[in-house]
């Protein structure tokens, strides 16, 4: 089953159209180095949405709200804005039953939040604006597929499971504005906490709104191959 062309589409790419996009460059089936290269240059028009072929925008990519709550903590996002989609990098590529992908990524989330709880050591509580600068953090997709018959009568690709896990390689920011409802005394320690660990932070209460994120490139990807059939993707 090939699916040399459908890694490039799982980084965040492409468009969609009856003929393949012009700037596609197909590559052959296990030609990993020429998968690789197509992505570089197609994540960013793919990311920057094309809602004539049902592509929604990228980057920015926005959320009306994302909770992010667990048993001991209320927090819930609202109004999210997240940049900088378009310049993720693919790192390495494996395929056969099912698709490895390892990206690289930069992104800024800007919004509104509501927090009540404890987060790492210290109970925690505001509401306000949220800023986060995510550093160079790695994004892994595994996803299973399939080939389906298409109403064109051709085999298209569809995307039956995917799973991801992530990896923060730098130090990231991440800023709550009015904590304790703009208390000077009891924000400052919190403040601290929060700016001296910002990868934990995001490890401890980030990963639903990192998990929506992937999930809306992943729905944009399944509506491209319900529109692109497999053999406008790769080169036998």
């Amino acid at each position: 089953m090939h699916v040399t062309y459908f890694v490039t589409f799982l980084s965040v790419i492409c468009i969609v159209n009856s003929t393949p996009p012009s700037f596609v460059n197909r590559c052959k089936y296990g030609d990993s180095e020429c998968t690789k290269e197509s992505t570089v240059v197609a994540i960013p028009i793919f990311a920057a949405g094309l809602p004539e072929y049902g592509v929604e925008k990228l980057d920015p990519v926005t959320f009306n709200k994302v909770d992010a709550s667990s048993p001991n903590l209320k927090f819930i996002l609202t109004d999210v804005e997240v940049t900088g989609l378009s310049g993720c990098k693919p790192k390495q590529i494996q395929h056969g039953s099912k698709l490895e992908l390892k990206i690289l990524c930069q992104a800024k989330l800007n919004g509104n939040y509501e927090l009540n709880g404890q987060v790492l050591v210290l109970p925690i509580k505001g509401k306000g604006k949220i800023h986060v600068d995510l550093k160079t953090t790695q994004i892994n997709v595994d996803a299973n597929y399939e080939e389906k018959l298409g109403d064109d009568g051709k085999k298209h690709w569809h995307i039956t499971k995917w799973s991801y896990t992530f990896e923060l390689q730098d130090k990231s920011d991440v800023v709550f504005e009015n904590l304790f409802d703009g208390n000077e005394v009891l924000g400052q320690a919190a403040r601290e906490l929060i700016a001296n660990n910002g990868n934990d932070i995001i490890k401890e209460i980030g990963s639903p709104m990192i998990k929506a994120a992937v999930a809306r490139v992943m729905k944009n990807i399944e509506r491209f191959f319900k529109a692109i059939p497999v053999e406008d993707l790769i080169l036998n």
